[in-house]
């Protein structure tokens, strides 16, 4: 998993353009993904675009906007890394925060890219990792409800109360919450890099 972090401490050092920074990390992780796929690493993590990169300036959202919705347009490109190494894209996050020209190009990727085998890639923008615990209890408890009312209503045709139903009523398990979670779609990594060098 890499955390794509330090951007603009980059340019600044280097005395570039904020733009430039943001480009040349996004190159950076393209090799690295390469070489994870040469390698044969089945999984991998990029957190892109988090909670609080909604709180930098508008201009430079809107910008790191546009360049999401280029790089996201060029991974189903015949020629991209994805299609070159049969990787299966997934966005996971709170997709509905981002603008809608880059949540229907990252819905578009993931559909072209669902019978790809070899890798899975995920790319989580607008994404927190608390954001992921409340949606997975959330998900989690309405899904109990749901399974309640169900039992309730074949309860009151059958007029007997089961053991499953006792049972249901008691706790949400853990494997409940982890089925719901963004990141339920693979394994926890075994290395996280956060690029900064922090």
């Amino acid at each position: 998993a890499f955390i794509m972090d330090g951007n603009r401490r980059y340019a600044k050092k280097w005395n570039i353009a904020e733009a430039t920074g943001y480009r040349a990390v996004f190159l950076a992780v393209m090799c690295m993904l390469k070489y994870c796929y040469e390698l044969g690493v089945k999984y991998t993590t990029i957190y892109a675009f988090g909670y609080d990169n909604f709180k930098i300036r508008p201009e430079e959202v809107q910008y790191l906007m546009d360049l999401m919705l280029e790089k996201i347009e060029g991974l189903i490109k015949q020629e991209s890394i994805v299609n070159e190494y049969g990787v299966r894209v997934h966005f996971v996050g709170d997709l509905k925060l981002l603008n809608e020209r880059v949540r229907v190009a990252a819905e578009k990727a993931m559909q072209a890219t669902v019978n790809s085998t070899n890798s899975t890639l995920l790319i989580c923008v607008a994404y927190t990792s608390t954001d992921e615990i409340l949606h997975a209890v959330q998900s989690s408890c309405l899904e109990k409800w749901n399974e309640i009312q169900e039992l309730d209503a074949n309860q009151a045709q059958n007029g007997e109360i089961t053991e499953e139903k006792q049972e249901l009523k008691h706790i949400i398990k853990l494997v409940d919450i982890e089925r719901h979670t963004y990141m339920g779609l693979a394994p926890d990594p075994d290395v996280l890099i956060r690029t900064s060098g922090e």
